[in-house]
């Protein structure tokens, strides 16, 4: 019998224009690093005190909830992610006459997300290999980095549904212009600049699944709490500005940036941001590392997270 392998696997995705129906175009191609995303369909005991036979095992159980999603970790390119980047935090617009174009992410007014389909091309091997899963709300996003690695980011999801396994995808990817820790720049806030060694922001858009009788998928996830955006950084210690920032309660906006060689450009800013977490401990000979969390808030004119990607692609969310 043939093997099925994970060379060969990745996603085709579609924003939807009604949740749970499926995208009327999916023509964005991603190359994934892993996927963890399934259907699951949960399974509960009976709970009266009959036994089919004297050895007092459990007599019976019901299909209980029938949950989809999970996550995807994916390389992060200058061109190509806008889709989920746009389902991430809410709304994107597009400025530009070409050949450059600027894409700005910001969330909706009333803190909603887009829904997605997405086909889920499980690598080579056996037939019936495509699963797509339909009403795909992005819970979470983070996008890191650390020096000599690539920069890559994790979205979990939850989904509504998928439809059976069916015949492969062909793909048709974009450029593929992926970013990379030699293109990262310093970090800006509160007037100083500070070299990372690493970095991971997060996005919470704190999606709560909704079950009701009558049904065994969820309903549309909405958001059940305040959403949390978060960046958390290690730095060489070469002075005490960060730590001042923190003892302070100082706000700012922290700001990076990632640029290649074409030009093209992401910029990520979080608002009004303040120091959490804050350590620089003494355990090495050499250079010593300190390492903290910076928190965002929205004030009556921006929201807590901006993203801004510069490319030489028309749309915000095309290949």
């Amino acid at each position: 019998m043939p093997l099925q392998f994970g060379r060969g696997a990745f996603i085709k995705l579609g924003e939807e224009s009604t949740y749970g129906n499926i995208a009327g175009a999916m023509n964005v191609d991603n190359r994934i690093i892993s996927a963890s995303f399934q259907k699951t369909q949960e399974k509960e005991r009976k709970t009266h005190l009959s036994q089919s036979g004297g050895g007092g095992f459990q007599n019976g159980h019901f299909e209980a909830f029938l949950n989809c999603g999970g996550s995807i970790d994916l390389p992060l390119l200058y061109e190509g992610t806008g889709m989920l980047i746009k389902a991430a935090v809410g709304n994107a617009t597009t400025s530009g006459g070409g050949p450059t174009y600027e894409h700005l992410y910001i969330p909706t007014a009333d803190g909603t997300v887009p829904s997605l389909s997405i086909a889920l091309q499980r690598g080579t091997g056996i037939s019936n290999s495509k699963e797509t899963f339909l009403g795909c709300k992005v819970a979470s996003m983070s996008i890191s980095g650390s020096a000599g690695e690539e920069i890559t980011a994790s979205f979990e999801i939850i989904a509504q549904d998928s439809q059976s396994r069916a015949a492969a995808l062909t793909s048709s990817f974009g450029s593929g212009k992926q970013m990379f820790h030699f293109e990262c720049g310093n970090l800006s806030y509160s007037g100083n600049n500070f070299p990372m060694k690493s970095f991971e922001f997060t996005l919470d858009n704190k999606l709560e699944r909704r079950n009701v009788l009558g049904d065994k998928k969820t309903l549309e996830p909405v958001v059940s709490d305040v959403k949390d955006v978060t960046l958390s950084v290690t730095l060489e210690m070469e002075d005490n500005l960060l730590f001042d920032n923190f003892i302070a309660g100082t706000q700012s906006d922290a700001v990076f940036t990632l640029t290649n060689s074409d030009g093209d450009a992401c910029e990520i800013t979080i608002r009004n941001a303040y120091v959490v977490d804050y350590d620089d401990p003494i355990n090495t000979f050499g250079p010593i590392e300190r390492s903290m969390t910076f928190v965002g808030e929205s004030d009556a004119v921006d929201e807590a997270i901006q993203i801004k990607i510069t490319n030489q692609q028309a749309s915000a969310v095309a290949n």
